[in-house]
């Protein structure tokens, strides 16, 4: 008798057994379709300082990092901040599965399009990008008038290796305020000199490797010159801001360069 319990009940026991192993197969199935990543943000895009928030849902952790603080930055929860104008990316981890997320940052104030900035660049390598210039009376000088509305002209200029060394923009003074916002959507202020603001194009000094002078001659039009950080290639310790000299010198030289 004993043994016939013994049995019945190892075989209920058995049985229990099996229906608690196909519940926690059930479950397991179930908690995988759970922790599957669901993303509905494909695509970002805001105004200078616009906020957004990232809709993902995952089972595991989700982990978000900016490419590039500069143009945009990211909380631990995925809410993301517009900086400067650009584009970049937000990349959100889970378990195993990395997506990128694009950020286009677009500007309010548009006074004239960005211009070439690459300082390896010959004279005939931007004419061939550009255009013909509507000043052939010098080697050194690429120039175009009526940039923009805004914008009386744009000129490039050339060292003696025939490389670009500088770019100028002439914006009519009747701008001004539109044109600072325009620089602040853009880049990042680093220090005044007089009539002389001097931007950069990163949160710190060590990494700018481009320099905006915006100089009012207090006459009908406001240069804005962009050069290269030099500091930024020798990895200089001195500050962005001792390059205020090297940007006068360069503006004093543009006096021997007619203006129409």
């Amino acid at each position: 008798m004993n043994n016939r319990l013994n049995q019945s009940n190892l075989n209920i026991m058995k049985k229990i057994l099996f229906i608690a192993l196909i519940a926690s197969l059930c479950f397991s199935c179930g908690e995988g379709e759970q922790v599957e990543l669901s993303l509905k943000t494909k695509e970002i895009s805001l105004y200078p300082n616009e906020r957004v928030q990232i809709s993902a849902i995952s089972g595991y952790n989700m982990v978000f990092r900016s490419a590039n603080d500069y143009q945009a930055t990211v909380s631990v929860n995925g809410l993301v901040r517009a900086g400067k104008v650009g584009e970049t990316f937000i990349e959100l981890t889970s378990n195993d599965r990395v997506v990128e997320i694009p950020v286009e940052v677009k500007g309010r104030f548009n006074l004239y399009p960005d211009p070439i900035l690459d300082w390896g660049m010959t004279r005939s390598d931007l004419i061939e990008i550009a255009g013909e210039s509507d000043n052939s009376s010098s080697n050194s000088v690429v120039e175009y008038l009526d940039y923009s509305d805004q914008a009386t002209r744009l000129v490039y200029l050339f060292d003696a290796n025939d490389v670009l060394m500088c770019t100028l923009v002439d914006v009519l003074a009747t701008y001004s305020n539109d044109l600072f916002s325009y620089i602040n959507e853009r880049y990042v202020f680093n220090s005044e000199d007089e009539d002389l603001s001097i931007f950069m194009n990163a949160h710190k000094e060590e990494n700018a490797t481009l320099l905006i002078g915006v100089f009012n001659f207090g006459g009908d039009y406001i240069m804005v010159m962009y050069i290269e950080n030099q500091n930024a290639q020798t990895k200089s310790s001195h500050p962005v801001s001792l390059d205020i000299q090297n940007i006068r010198k360069r503006l004093k030289s543009l006096d021997s360069i007619k203006r129409n």
